[in-house]
């Protein structure tokens, strides 16, 4: 069992061992077993998934524990104090949560702790001069320090990740902006084309003597204005014609050298 729980906490470890067991013969007896509600087997308990931990309906049950690639876990994420791991505490156990305790209170401790683990090395560099067989008791002394540092930085990680949210969201909301003004000036542009061309075609329509006509709207009586359009373009098909014609030839002109 310690191999198998080596292997589960590896970086790549290997599916666990139980899969063998999911043949299609015992999926198919698992599944007549449930329908029929009776008890499972021993044989057939194993493939059925175990039920969510109950980590218990009150504030103060304590939460339940759950095992995954090897280790066990808590379903309550909670950082775990350093007097329940059983190391000294060398700063006051006050909280930035608390009511009128003081947010900065961490940066005040570390300053402490930093000038402490100064003395303590000192200290160490002074013994291993004068009786080097007392080191371990100052090198113990720097150890403590420098975890009960390190539990006190562990108690930004919320601080952290909600400033990593904020940079993250702002982030997106100046590429969305990025994006709206590139396509407002993209829009700007097509529409200074159209102009142009538009104006390029009533120019080459009055030198022709060619008349251009705006396009009617069918909303309403929509039946009528189209029979009326009908009407108004059965004498004219061949002049329309060689309007569309003489258009596309002015698109395809301006659009040419941007090609």
């Amino acid at each position: 069992m310690d191999d198998q729980s080596a292997a589960l906490s590896s970086a790549f470890p290997p599916p666990p061992a139980f899969y063998k067991a999911y043949t299609t013969e015992a999926t198919t007896a698992l599944a007549n077993a449930l329908a029929s509600g009776e008890p499972l087997p021993q044989d057939l308990a194993c493939l059925s998934p175990p039920s969510p931990p109950d980590a218990g309906a009150g504030p103060d049950d304590p939460p339940a524990t759950y095992r995954s690639l090897g280790h066990r876990w808590s379903t309550k994420d909670i950082l775990p104090t350093l007097k329940a791991l059983g190391i000294p505490e060398l700063f006051s156990n006050a909280s930035s949560d608390e009511t009128g305790a003081d947010p900065s209170y961490r940066v005040s401790e570390l300053k402490q702790l930093t000038k402490s683990l100064l003395i303590k090395y000192l200290e160490l560099v002074g013994v291993m001069g004068i009786s080097p067989e007392q080191f371990p008791d100052r090198v113990e002394d720097i150890r403590i320090i420098l975890i009960n540092m390190h539990h006190l930085l562990n108690e930004y990680r919320p601080h952290q990740a909600r400033e990593s949210l904020i940079i993250m969201m702002e982030e997106q909301l100046e590429r969305k902006h990025a994006q709206i003004e590139k396509t407002k000036r993209a829009c700007e542009h097509m529409e200074s084309v159209l102009s142009s061309l538009d104006t390029m075609m009533s120019a080459r329509a009055a030198k022709h003597g060619l008349e251009i006509k705006e396009p009617q709207s069918v909303e309403g009586d929509g039946m009528k204005n189209i029979d009326s359009l009908r009407q108004d373009s059965s004498g004219t098909e061949s002049k329309l014609l060689k309007q569309s014609k003489e258009r596309d030839l002015l698109v395809w002109s301006a659009l040419a050298p941007k090609m």
